[in-house]
């Protein structure tokens, strides 16, 4: 297990939900009491790790090749729905 505890604020899902980082809090620096400091917090519990340059390298090519089927179909049905309102 990693013990490495990151101190950024916040994360942002991609869901849209932005999270605290209980790590932050003034709490004891060892992973595990950080986790049972996250477990006492109102909410759900996120524990993550954070990616590689290459990791994230990866994730945004297999991303720009997997989008544009999922977005071009959207921005189709926009743009015919433009022109008929015109």
């Amino acid at each position: 297990m990693s013990r490495v505890i990151d101190r950024a604020q916040l994360a942002v899902t991609s869901d849209g939900d932005v999270l605290l980082n209980v790590a932050r809090f003034d709490v004891p620096k060892k992973v595990e009491e950080v986790v049972r400091m996250a477990l006492r917090q109102r909410g759900a519990v996120f524990i993550g790790v954070a990616l590689s340059p290459t990791e994230v390298r990866r994730l945004l090519d297999e991303a720009a090749m997997l989008l544009p089927n999922t977005t071009g179909p959207m921005v189709g049905r926009r743009q015919r729905g433009t022109r008929r309102r015109r």
